[in-house]
């Protein structure tokens, strides 16, 4: 759909199945123009990120080497600071004036959201695209986002603010299974693509 980015955080430390899966998903349902994936720098939820953001660059360019519409956004790490997606989403809107912005987070991220830095701010300046199966799960969503959720996937787009519930199944890995099975020298090869698998291999990341 022209003129909607949908915008995709996180650390990606490293990228696996479970967030490609999400990110194809979401662009061959043709909802957005276009998807840039942005790896933060720092994470404001004090996660340690555990490898130099060139190499989860670098990860995130191989996983989707074959895709359209999927771009790589360097702004946090560039940056150099913690990653606030207030800020982030501050300086897209700046770039892109005309075009409608839409954060694409996990259901359990809604039932936190009002928890994050400045929310009601992020709201203004986006809508959200909550990914995950959500049925008979609502009551955890805080009262003030409810009346927020949309039931058409086309009123998402009209105004910022809006809450849309993909109800899509979700592949379930975390990237510290990921980290921890490299430790264990345990084959990662079912929870990451090939050429991510051979680029952690040949430069022997997360072994430490």
């Amino acid at each position: 759909m022209e003129g909607i980015i949908g915008i995709f955080g996180g650390a990606f430390d490293p990228i696996h199945k479970g967030h490609v899966e999400v990110i194809r998903h979401i662009n061959n349902l043709n909802l957005v123009q276009e998807i840039q994936i942005i790896p933060n720098y720092q994470s404001p939820h004090n996660k340690n990120i555990q490898i130099h953001e060139s190499h989860r660059l670098k990860m995130i360019e191989l996983a989707f080497k074959k895709s359209k519409n999927i771009l790589i956004n360097d702004y946090e790490t560039k940056n150099k600071k913690t990653s606030y997606t207030l800020d982030t989403l501050l300086h897209l809107k700046n770039l892109e004036k005309s075009k409608h912005l839409s954060l694409i987070i996990g259901f359990d991220s809604l039932c936190n959201f009002t928890l994050w830095n400045k929310w009601k701010e992020i709201l203004s300046l986006c809508s959200l695209l909550v990914v995950g199966r959500t049925t008979s799960k609502k009551e955890k969503v805080d009262d003030r986002l409810l009346n927020r959720i949309i039931d058409y996937k086309e009123e998402l787009f009209l105004e910022n603010g809006k809450i849309y519930l993909l109800e899509n199944d979700l592949v379930n890995i975390s990237s510290s299974e990921v980290r921890n099975k490299i430790k264990m020298g345990e084959s990662i090869s079912d929870l990451v693509t090939h050429e991510v698998e051979d680029y952690i291999s040949k430069k022997s990341l997360y072994k430490n």
